[in-house]
């Protein structure tokens, strides 16, 4: 019977580690997706900090993360060989001390601890999700070329990939607009072609005003609801009296 007790116990271990490692898995591959898609570093960093200190005792994950098969399949390897290694380490005495370390922590405190980090990490992903802090203050990239003279800068990374979102404000002059309708081909529209979703966007700093005055800008075929075609496509709106241009950026490749 206490033979049955404990393999049941070791089986609900080794369950538990594959679990584990599982979301581990998944955490790393979401940091690594975040971190190609969306430019944001501290928002990869959520997902990764979840996963730090499983790689950190298992260094041997980041090899078989790389490992061009399933996720299950990477985290069943990992189990396999932590369950060897640290079996061999308990073997010789070598986890003695750790072991004493690890009692003295009481659970509860432990708990509150971890219950305190998600919550830290969920206000982390909230804040990034509306671009608090700013952190990008130049121009988004396929705008970078056109050398405007703008002040207070800022874009935000709606997706990136293959292709890219960005929506982006500054300040800018009426002679520096000019400039920018003629080296992107912007045209003037009316303002019924300003979709809600434009007034919507994620960062607490996007606040497009739309009066009378509004100019509304777009190049030819703008796809508002889909992809579209490739190429470089934008929707803009340019306000006279405090001359600060809102800009929806959509770059096909």
């Amino acid at each position: 019977m206490a033979n049955r007790i404990q393999v049941i116990k070791r089986f609900i271990y080794l369950l538990g580690l594959l679990g584990a490692n599982l979301l581990v898995t998944f955490a790393a591959m979401l940091a690594f997706i975040l971190f190609l898609l969306r430019d944001d570093p501290i928002l990869a960093a959520v997902p990764a900090l979840f996963a730090l200190p499983a790689i950190v005792l298992q260094p041997w994950f980041l090899v078989f993360f790389f490992v061009p098969v399933g996720m299950i399949i990477k985290s069943v390897l990992t189990t396999v060989l932590t369950i060897f290694v640290y079996g061999w380490l308990d073997a010789n005495g070598t986890l003695e001390r750790p072991k004493q370390i690890l009692s003295r922590f009481k659970t509860l405190r432990m708990l509150a601890v971890a219950g305190g980090f998600v919550l830290l990490a969920i206000a982390v992903v909230v804040a990034r999700g509306m671009d608090f802090p700013a952190l990008n203050h130049g121009l988004p990239p396929t705008v970078q070329g056109a050398g405007l003279n703008v002040t207070d800068s800022r874009s935000y990374c709606l997706a990136e990939f293959i292709d890219s979102q960005w929506v982006w404000r500054a300040s800018m002059p009426e002679s520096e607009l000019s400039r920018l309708m003629e080296r992107f081909n912007l045209r003037p529209v009316d303002r019924s072609e300003v979709p809600d979703k434009f007034r919507r966007m994620p960062p607490y700093w996007w606040h497009p005003s739309i009066t009378e005055r509004t100019t509304v800008l777009m190049t030819p075929g703008f796809p508002l609801n889909e992809r579209g075609p490739d190429g470089w496509f934008a929707l803009a709106t340019w306000n006279p009296d405090d001359q600060v241009i809102h800009m929806w950026i959509k770059n096909n490749f």
